[in-house]
């Protein structure tokens, strides 16, 4: 994991998006997504640049690009102090509260607790939750919290190019539970 690395690459998705494309009134989005292993970045370069896309999304707000301090916290090569991990909470809380709805992904192999946590805090806010469930959900289970605390889901990063945001119809997770 390169945190640097994986901010400097998102950011040079953001300069590359097109708004001249938008729709007028496209959504807010929250992303939730770990970082934490390969798969992870890369799930998560793969959705910014898939939601980047979609003409329905005005604004994406990810964590890691608005680090408390600016620091990226994989820089410090230690634990988070208390000062860095009660601001990076409350600034996630307070993007999801500014959030018309959040997007979370998860790998099933592995799925991210914090990503969880940021899902189950907008459920609770009652802002629309879409996930991505990518992996094998049949070989790798989704635990029911999640399965059943999104609005709506799709199982590949790339359905989140075309996907209605305008339109968040649910529909019934069918992989297996835990």
């Amino acid at each position: 994991m390169n945190e640097t690395k994986l901010i400097a690459d998102l950011e040079a998705i953001n300069r590359r998006v097109d708004n001249s494309q938008k729709r007028p009134g496209a959504k807010n989005i929250y992303l939730a997504a770990g970082w934490f292993s390969d798969n992870q970045e890369a799930l998560l370069k793969d959705a910014f640049t898939q939601l980047s896309a979609n003409p329905t999304i005005a604004h994406i707000h990810v964590p890691l690009l608005h680090q408390y301090g600016g620091v990226a916290l994989g820089e410090s090569n230690n634990e988070p102090d208390f000062e860095w991990g009660a601001m990076t909470y409350k600034a996630d809380i307070k993007a999801i509260d500014n959030s018309d709805l959040t997007v979370a992904i998860f790998e099933a192999e592995d799925a991210d607790t914090g990503t969880a946590m940021e899902l189950g805090y907008s459920v609770a806010s009652n802002t629309p939750v879409v996930s991505v469930f990518a992996g094998n959900i049949d070989e790798h289970p989704i635990n029911l919290m999640l399965s059943f605390g999104t609005d709506a889901h799709v199982t590949s990063t790339t359905e989140l190019a075309d996907y209605d945001f305008f339109d968040i119809t649910p529909n019934k997770y069918t992989g297996k539970l835990i």
